[in-house]
């Protein structure tokens, strides 16, 4: 990027998306700021760098000059102030969704800039209109991506296998607001343009999206079919077809869900079966990021994913009887740590 200002990128959470993003936006040239929940991945990030392992290409080693790290608690505790000539182009919050609260608004706020924008990675769905709520006079974007991505450790993750990364901004509808009345639609357009170079130039394929919220749905619903029943199970996702009797819970979960979201009259493709079979057949070998947490005895975001469609079932009055057990067979599971 010779010649070129730098763009400056915070990432917030350096899990498996966090890192594969941050370092290879960093290999590309962004300047990218790390924020951590530990001081110890902080540390080794800032002392060691990172490690991208491609799947053709083999190991990325992204020196650790390269980036910036810093633990959350460097500004919640006021040990570091953000001046205006450091505050980022982009933030990324790259975290579980269970981790978008009051808390992550706050932080995003003390570090952002006011032309700052603000691109959300997470599944599920109900954390966008909490970003709106708080940041009315900003641009707050989805990114929907395909990317598969395993942490190694703190510092290292394992390309899986490149995907797709749709990016925009949520229409207005009864579950994601968005409020543009302040937003300079030339001004968002070059931003936006800039974006998709940037993250193409690192090795992303990266488009635009006018309708995101298709995507969002369409993914909910794909997320919604597989990663609870690859939990229950215990079985990497290519399995969910090995048995006629899990194709029968598959169709049951895609045709309830399809049925909420007629109701609601939100929009999504009619050959959702099929793309859910295609997924877990492109996908054989994953281990869902449901059934990972459940492994490691950590929270799941099936509150975000089944759990929404429970309520929005609820809303319309209609049953759904499939997404509410495994909603309520996962809580079971995380509540056991089996």
């Amino acid at each position: 990027m010779e010649g070129r200002i730098r763009v400056k990128v915070d990432i917030i959470g350096a899990g498996a998306l966090g890192l594969l993003f941050g370092g290879k936006l960093a290999a590309g040239g962004a300047r990218v700021r790390f924020w951590t929940r530990t001081l110890e991945q902080a540390r080794l990030l800032a002392g060691e760098g990172i490690q991208v392992e491609e799947p053709h290409s083999g190991l990325m080693s992204i020196a650790p000059s390269m980036i910036l790290a810093h633990p959350v608690d460097d500004i919640v505790g006021g040990s570091l102030n953000i001046t205006e000539e450091e505050r980022p182009d982009w933030i990324f919050i790259t975290t579980k969704q269970r981790s978008v609260d009051h808390d992550l608004l706050e932080f995003v706020g003390r570090i952002a800039g006011p032309k700052t924008g603000i691109v959300c990675f997470q599944n599920g769905i109900g954390h966008i209109e909490m970003f709106q709520s708080v940041f009315k006079d900003r641009s707050i974007y989805v990114a929907v991506t395909t990317e598969g991505a395993k942490r190694g450790d703190a510092r290292s993750v394992i390309r899986s296998g490149a995907g797709t990364t749709q990016i925009g901004i949520p229409q207005p509808s009864e579950f994601l607001l968005y409020n543009d009345d302040s937003l300079d639609e030339r001004k968002e357009q070059i931003r936006e343009e800039d974006l998709l170079k940037m993250l193409e130039s690192a090795g992303f394929e990266a488009f635009l999206s006018k309708d995101i919220d298709r995507e969002i749905y369409r993914k909910l619903l794909i997320n919604a079919v597989i990663n609870p029943l690859t939990a229950i199970w215990r079985i990497p996702n290519g399995e969910l077809l090995d048995t006629e009797s899990r194709i029968v819970m598959l169709r049951q979960l895609c045709e309830e869900g399809m049925r909420i979201y007629a109701a609601h009259q939100i929009p999504i493709p009619s050959n959702m079966y099929e793309q859910i079979v295609s997924v877990c057949r492109s996908t054989a070998g994953n281990t869902s990021s449901m059934l990972s947490d459940v492994l490691k005895g950590a929270p799941t975001e099936i509150d975000s994913i089944n759990g929404r469609l429970v309520k929005l079932a609820q809303a319309a009055s209609i049953p759904a009887p499939g997404h509410e057990m495994v909603w309520r067979l996962v809580r079971g599971l995380e509540a056991t740590g089996v």
